[in-house]
């Protein structure tokens, strides 16, 4: 079985390797002059796309949706269960935003689920969970239209039909339905005739979600896309969903969540606009660091005056602690035979890393690999690969973690692919290119792949794909993206 046309684009690529590199070197150019940037850098595009086929586009579905369910019971389990929360370690203070409950019901309205997932096999191991914070909705799309552009595109569109993934207006329909939900808001429909049958059909299913259109334009409400904006990592994309949000008929806006002030009955943004509800881009973490800054919006959230989605109980999610609890009876007693298996073949064993694990032989002489990575960060930061060190530096690194809010996780191989790069990365002393040796091109190397999963109202919405040449695929790590699309075969005319 195919998943993935990885062998018919190399394939491709070298039936016309200098008018490939041709359009490469195009596309390349294109993409260092687009909005695609992380902290200032431009976006480093690989030339051929990750084409999955219907097969291979239900596995990753499968995987996506499946913990999206398990997440969420986890999430109910801690709201309902004191004995429960404890395994968490939360702050007093935290806690008691979690269990601020909104008023909708979609505990998990985005996510985006990053996964090692071969391409051969079919077989998948979870990396990590990202909340609200969730990125990258852009990259596909900018992507998309560089790739629509080049010859491989071409090549490929001969024999298949391609379908790109749409992340901005299908965000906004899940966002309008899960706040339809809260009654404070009030949103309703232009047809009341149809008000039935779309309450028994549209939650958590983003194809069945009412169009825009379907609402009555009085009734839609002021939207903030909120952040700690010297923290987001490209303006351009927050920019993209508020023009997503005006389409709909929403009056949107980026607001700095410092500057967000209340009145006690209503939140504004700095410019003066009342905010009806609440995209939160501003992970959990930075909102705690900040909350003495930030008093106006807490205090509005607390008195729910505004609609956030997400609310504050998806930090249970964003919480890498997550991976260990995930596999403790105190989880595993309330999910069912199919979800423990489920938990068991494909999120890797993660422990704490206090001194029991640090002093563990297997783990400190490395009878295996594994990663350190923090309990709650983002960006791939402060991560340490025990395969890239010396024996005395593992053990220096394992000692200054040590207690300091650090996870051990069992390390997962990422399975490699070839790609043409025509960046400006340096691949001289790469000890894993051993895939690449052989390839009459010397724009072809061989790449780690985590494919991410975006779920909108737990149903797959896109495919977020990223590489490095490395095996740690972080911006430290030279991370590289590719455009992620669905092949179908055309139809022969008869």
């Amino acid at each position: 079985m195919k998943y993935t046309l990885q062998r018919e684009l190399l394939e491709a690529y070298y039936s016309d390797p200098e008018a490939h590199d041709a359009s490469g070197r195009e596309e390349n150019e294109a993409i260092e002059n687009s909005e695609l940037s992380y902290h200032g850098q431009p976006v480093k595009m690989l030339y051929l796309p990750k084409a999955f086929t219907e097969d291979g586009l239900a596995i990753v579905r499968s995987a996506g949706e499946t913990m999206w369910q398990i997440l969420v019971k986890v999430m109910r389990r801690y709201i309902e269960c004191p004995e429960y929360r404890v395994l968490f370690g939360f702050s007093e203070e935290l806690e008691e935003l979690i269990l601020n409950l909104p008023g909708y019901d979609c505990l998990l309205p985005l996510c985006r689920l990053d996964i090692f997932w071969n391409e051969k096999s079919g077989d998948f191991a979870f990396c990590e969970f990202n909340a609200d914070g969730a990125s990258a909705m852009n990259e596909n799309r900018v992507m998309g239209q560089l790739f629509a552009r080049s010859k491989i595109c071409r090549n490929l569109k001969d024999t298949y039909e391609i379908e790109e993934f749409e992340l901005f207006d299908s965000w906004v329909r899940t966002f309008l339905a899960i706040c339809r939900q809260d009654p404070r808001l009030n949103i309703r429909l232009r047809d009341v005739t149809r008000e039935k049958s779309i309450q028994e059909n549209i939650f958590g299913q983003p194809e069945d979600v009412i169009s825009s259109e379907g609402y009555d334009p009085a009734s839609l409400p002021n939207v903030a896309i909120v952040d700690f904006l010297e923290n987001a990592i490209n303006l351009n994309e927050f920019d993209r969903f508020v023009q997503a949000f005006r389409r709909a008929g929403c009056q949107a806006r980026i607001a700095e969540i410092r500057d967000l002030s209340y009145d006690g009955e209503k939140l504004y943004t700095g410019d003066g606009m009342r905010v009806d509800a609440i995209y939160r881009r501003a992970v959990t973490s930075d909102i705690m660091d900040h909350r003495e800054a930030i008093g106006d919006f807490i205090s509005a959230v607390r008195d729910k005056k505004v609609t956030l989605v997400g609310d504050f109980a998806t930090q249970i999610v964003h919480d890498k602690i997550l991976f260990r609890i995930l596999h403790q009876e105190e989880t595993m007693s309330f999910l069912t035979a199919e979800e423990n298996l489920f938990i068991m073949r494909h999120v890797p064993f993660t422990a704490i890393l206090g001194p029991i694990h640090a002093n563990r032989d297997d783990i400190r002489r490395r009878f295996k690999e594994w990663i350190i990575k923090p309990e709650d960060s983002y960006g791939a930061e402060g991560i340490f690969y025990s395969g890239n060190m010396k024996q005395e530096d593992w053990e220096k690194t394992l000692d200054a973690c040590c207690g300091q809010g650090y996870i051990i996780q069992e390390y997962i191989e990422p399975y490699r692919t070839l790609n043409a790069d025509y960046s400006k990365t340096s691949y001289e002393g790469n000890e894993y290119q051993e895939q690449a040796l052989g390839q009459k091109s010397p724009y072809i190397h061989s790449f780690a792949n985590m494919t991410g999963l975006y779920l909108y109202g737990g149903r797959l919405a896109g495919i977020y794909s990223r590489l490095s040449p490395v095996n740690i695929i972080s911006v430290e790590g030279d991370e590289h993206e590719m455009v992620s699309v669905l092949v179908r075969p055309r139809e022969k005319e008869k």
